[in-house]
Order: C-alpha cells, then sequence, then structure tokens
C-alpha cells in the first residue's frame, strides 16, 4: 500500500514540475512599443534640439523581430565659422533584430544586432553665412536673410547592436549602439547638408555616421509558445 502511494505522489510531483517548467518556458509574440528616452532629455538639455522617436518591434520567430523607428528632428548646426543652418524633418528606419541571448525559462530579454534601412525628408534653412574673401582690408559680409531649401531627402543603412531588459512586468528597459552608411542624399544649392534628421551630422571625409538610443517599451502579449 506504502508503494502504491509513494508511486501515485511521485506522478503528482512530476505533473507539477512539468507544469511549472512548462509555464517558466512560455515565449511571448507580439508588439513592443516605446519611445527613445534620448531624444526627450537633448530636447531639454539642448536648445538647438528637438526630437521625437517612436519605436517598435514585433517577433515573428524564436530569434528573429521586425522593427521600424518613427522620429522627428529639429537642429541648428552653428559650429562652423562660416555658416549657421536649422535642419528639420522626419524618418523612418525599418528592418529586423537577431536575438542573440538564451534566455532563462521564464526570461524574455535580448541581446541583439540588427539591421535597418533608414530614409529622411527634411528641409535646411540657411539662417546666416560669411562670403569668404582673401582681402583683410574690408570687413567680413556677413549675410542673415534666410533661405530654405525644401524636398531634400537622403537614404541610409544602418547596424545596430543593444539590449532589452525586463524591468518588470511587460516593461523593458533598452539600450543600443548604431552605425550608419550613408547611401543616397540631395543636397542644396551652393552648400552641403550639415545634418540629417535620423541619420545625424554628415562630414566631407567619410559617408559614415554613428550614434546611440535609451528605450522604454512596453511588450503587447497576443500569443504565446
Amino acid at each position: 500500500m506504502s508503494t502504491i502511494l509513494s508511486a501515485q505522489e511521485n506522478e503528482e510531483t512530476t505533473e507539477t514540475d512539468s507544469k511549472e517548467t512548462t509555464s517558466q518556458n512560455v515565449q511571448y509574440y507580439g508588439l513592443r512599443v516605446g519611445i527613445d528616452l534620448s531624444k526627450p532629455v537633448r530636447s531639454f538639455l539642448d536648445d538647438q534640439y528637438t526630437g521625437l522617436e517612436i519605436v517598435g518591434d514585433f517577433r515573428v520567430s524564436n530569434r528573429y523581430y521586425i522593427a521600424v523607428e518613427l522620429g522627428n528632428e529639429t537642429f541648428t548646426v552653428d559650429e562652423f565659422s562660416n555658416i549657421d543652418v536649422t535642419s528639420s524633418g522626419s524618418y523612418i528606419k525599418a528592418g529586423f533584430n537577431y536575438n542573440a541571448y538564451n534566455n532563462w525559462f521564464g526570461m524574455n530579454n535580448l541581446i541583439y544586432a540588427g539591421v535597418r534601412a533608414g530614409f529622411s525628408t527634411f528641409t535646411q534653412d540657411l539662417n546666416t553665412y560669411i562670403i569668404s574673401t582673401s582681402n583683410t582690408f574690408f570687413e567680413e559680409d556677413i549675410r542673415t536673410e534666410t533661405r530654405e531649401f525644401d524636398g531634400l531627402n537622403a537614404t541610409w543603412l544602418e547596424f545596430q547592436l543593444g539590449i532589452q531588459t525586463e524591468l518588470f512586468s511587460n516593461f523593458y528597459l533598452g539600450i543600443n549602439l548604431q552605425v550608419k552608411n550613408r547611401i543616397t542624399e540631395t543636397e542644396p544649392d551652393g552648400f552641403e547638408n550639415v545634418y540629417i534628421p535620423g541619420f545625424g551630422k554628415t562630414t566631407d571625409a567619410s559617408k559614415f555616421g554613428v550614434g546611440y538610443g535609451y528605450t522604454l517599451s512596453y511588450l503587447i502579449p497576443i500569443f504565446k509558445k
């Protein structure tokens, strides 16, 4: 009799452990939506900048996520000695993330590598500029009338490395680093783009750019496996 009771208890314990393990190993599939915190923080600290970016991803398999970022930026560049330019526009970045992290039971964190295709439409306002001259006898010719160049656009390819950690139920804090390669751009007449929304500052010496992001997002579970 004791043998039968012991066997029954072992079966019940095994079933309970199996159910707990299964529930702990649940992987949630759904839409994660949030914002890049670095944009509003920079907007608060830098009078020359305003920006907002919405981030989102959707899990399509055990390792892969479709990812999108939508944003708007306005930035005045006055670091150069001869021009003051305000760049303003919107952008979209779309691609995928690959999660390389093997989660423990009950975890849904990410350590990922991702690829994005970026597209931006923007305007450049030439606020002030100096007419260069080699004759030191005359004072500098400073023009202050604003010239607006609209209908500009740019495309780039972006690589991301990032982490997303679940703070508490379905809320995630993330950080990512971005390396960008400018593919195409239209330029204003008479001077070059100095800042492209979504891409960042541009230089004559290189088509590459870098960036970063700090994200806070919420996962809307749709189904689980």
